[in-house]
């Protein structure tokens, strides 16, 4: 959709195709849904179509959208007829240009996936706020459905995403938990229309006061285990799939023991493993977690990337209303956020964020003391992340899942059926010792990290376990070949496959700067491929002699 909303011209031709005409069949059904005398917000109205029909039924229409070319597109197309009631304005849906209680009805179409699970909810409550008493809201989006047809919708969300990677294109969000979010906040579904096996529903959901109060709730979730066996799979899931997939959690307010309005708030990402391991660290200790949506990534990947910034606390804070469960006004943050968290960007107005920041020690094992005795200044083991021999073995293991899940599947696949194509199936041996090279030199990067601290340029240690590995491997290639050729012929194989894994290990190390990084990738990159074409060429040549 993000690609289309470029070009309003051709956008309602293109989005009809793409959803094979569901989305005039939601517009007729939203129409029918609509009261003639009413007022009604549209959000995300796009070039105004379902706006300008709602229009022309009576009632009093605002159409809000944070895309300026479709709002001066629908401008350009408002209607003729005399007596129309419609306004457009830029807008979006966490900011409403309308007055609380001012509605009859909230439109929403195919917009609910651009917002992440906080700002669902955010996006509900001030949905709540602006409609009036009994007021519905009309939201039309893409949901996962179930049964057989649960894992088709799983295989095409699995290729769109991939699409959008090759168009560098942010990807769209599952609304994996918006249910569970309507009866808490202040919903309740009145009526629902389903089309394409349950993939597209239309939602009319209507507004209903909380024993009896004038605000919105708030969406809790429920106790989430981190003890036992289900919990030890959950940490071999995260650290076996390499952190390619980002396991997370629902984002909200957990608690540790039985926490009160004294209790301290300890702030940390949504990634499973790291959630488990910060419980399990202060179990015993009565306090508030607040899990903030890092899109299920590590607290230090993420505040290398921009998934733990100020943007995600202040949505965190904004939609679990902390402040309802806690009188503390500190937040106390992993050390490992600082990269990403700047506080002085943060609000200064004390009423829409009244929390000062404390970052905490580097590991979450230290908290208990930490908490305990507070110190003005912490200690060396609490503010330097050392990467320690069991860190160095947990990486190793994620490491080595990783490359052979994003880099080396194809080539393994490739060789495997090609000898099977030639009818070289005596030659299937290949694979095998391929696999083998991989996870030594693997295994020898990261268990034997220290030995390259003598520099922190990535490429200069790419280049000593280049060295490394060459002898290793080179003994190892002479005890099980005995043969000088099948030795040359993979020796830059082993240089450039060192290099490289190490680049690619760098963002485990935790001892990295992703502006040196940055720095060093250009050169990086042309060694790299001159390293990979002179092995390639080299191998192929060392097969075809082998063969002949």
């Amino acid at each position: 959709m993000r690609k289309l909303e470029l070009e309003p011209k051709t956008y309602d031709d293109k989005f009809t195709t793409l959803t094979n005409g569901i989305n005039v069949k939601v517009r007729n059904s939203i129409l029918n849904h609509i009261e003639k005398s009413s007022s009604v917000l549209e959000l995300g109205c796009g070039t105004g179509v379902l706006a300008k029909k709602i229009a022309l039924q009576g009632p009093d229409v605002v159409a809000i959208d944070s895309n300026f070319k479709m709002i001066n597109y629908a401008m350009q197309n408002y209607p003729s007829e005399e007596n129309v009631k419609l306004i457009y304005q830029i807008g979006t849906v966490i900011d409403f240009p309308v007055e609380d209680q001012s509605k009859d009805y909230i439109v929403s179409t195919f917009l609910l996936s651009e917002l992440r699970p906080l700002e669902q909810q955010i996006f509900l409550r001030k949905a709540w706020k602006a409609l009036k008493t009994d007021g519905r809201l009309l939201i039309a989006a893409e949901f996962i459905p179930s049964g057989f047809w649960k894992s088709v919708f799983k295989i095409k969300r699995w290729w769109f995403k991939k699409k959008l990677k090759r168009l560098t294109l942010k990807e769209t969000h599952l609304n994996k938990w918006f249910f569970k979010y309507l009866e808490p906040i202040g919903f309740k579904t009145l009526s629902k229309e389903s089309w394409k096996h349950g993939s597209i529903q239309l939602l009319e959901l209507q507004k209903f006061s909380i024993d009896g109060k004038k605000e919105p709730g708030y969406y809790r979730p429920k106790f989430r285990m981190y003890k036992g066996i289900k919990s030890q799979i959950r940490i071999l899931r995260c650290l076996l799939t390499g952190q390619v997939d980002h396991v997370a959690i629902e984002p909200g307010i957990y608690e540790s023991g039985k926490p009160d309005e004294n209790s301290p708030v300890l702030v940390t990402a949504n990634y499973d493993y790291t959630f488990i391991k910060l419980m399990q660290d202060i179990k015993g200790i009565d306090a508030w977690v607040l899990c903030i949506d890092s899109r299920g990534i590590n607290v230090w990947c993420a505040a290398r990337g921009e998934d733990f910034g100020n943007k995600q606390l202040l949505e965190a804070v904004a939609a679990t209303g902390l402040q309802n469960y806690t009188n503390k006004k500190t937040l106390i943050l992993p050390q490992l956020s600082a990269g990403g968290v700047s506080v002085p960007q943060l609000p200064k107005k004390k009423e829409s964020f009244p929390y000062n920041i404390l970052y905490g020690p580097v590991w979450s094992k230290d908290l208990p003391d930490f908490l305990e005795k507070r110190p003005t200044k912490k200690p060396n083991h609490m503010k330097i992340a050392k990467f320690s021999l069991s860190h160095r073995i947990r990486a190793g293991l994620t490491h080595t899942t990783f490359i052979f899940r994003k880099i080396f599947v194809y080539p393994i696949l490739f060789l495997f059926f090609f000898l099977l194509a030639m009818n070289w199936s005596n030659q299937l041996w290949w694979i095998g010792e391929f696999i083998f090279i991989v996870i030594i030199v693997n295994a020898i990067i990261s268990l034997g990290f220290p030995l390259s601290n003598f520099t922190r340029s990535f490429i200069k240690k790419g280049i000593f376990f280049s060295i490394l590995n060459l002898v290793v491997l080179g003994a190892l290639n002479w005890i099980l070949h005995y043969s000088v050729i099948y030795l040359l012929w993979n020796s830059i194989f082993y240089i450039w496959l060192s290099f490289f894994l190490t680049m690619s290990f760098s963002g485990y190390t935790m001892e990295t700067n992703p502006r040196e990084i940055q720095e060093e990738y250009g050169l990086f990159s042309k060694i790299n491929l001159i390293l990979l074409i002179l092995s390639i060429l080299s191998i192929s040549l060392g097969i075809i002699f082998n063969l002949i």
